[in-house]
C-alpha cells in the first residue's frame, strides 16, 4: 500500500510547509502593520479633536463677548444711550 503524498520526509511536504510558513508570516506582518498604522491614525485623530477642542473654546468666549457687546448696545438703544446721541447731534441738536 502506498503512503499518503503528504508524508513528513517528503519533497512535496517540505514544499508545502514553507510555503504556509510564509504565507503564516506575510499575515503576521500584515496585521502587524495594521496595528501601526490603526495607532497612528488613532493619534492623529485624538491631535486634530484637541485642536478642534481649543478652537470651539475660543469661538465660544469671542461668540460670548459679542453676544455681551450686541446686549449692551441694544440696551443703550432702549435707554436713548449713545447711540440716539450721534442722531441728536446730526440734527444740530
Amino acid at each position: 500500500m502506498k503512503k499518503p503524498s503528504a508524508e513528513k520526509d517528503s519533497d512535496e511536504y517540505r514544499h508545502r510547509r514553507e510555503r504556509n510558513n510564509l504565507a503564516v508570516k506575510k499575515s503576521r506582518q500584515r496585521s502587524k502593520q495594521k496595528a501601526v498604522d490603526t495607532q497612528q491614525r488613532v493619534n492623529e485623530l485624538k491631535e486634530e479633536n484637541e485642536r478642534l477642542e481649543a478652537k470651539i473654546k475660543l469661538l465660544s468666549k469671542e461668540l460670548s463677548v459679542l453676544k455681551d457687546l450686541f446686549l449692551e448696545h441694544a440696551h443703550n438703544l432702549a435707554d436713548g444711550g449713545p447711540a440716539s446721541r450721534d442722531g441728536d447731534s446730526a440734527n444740530g441738536q
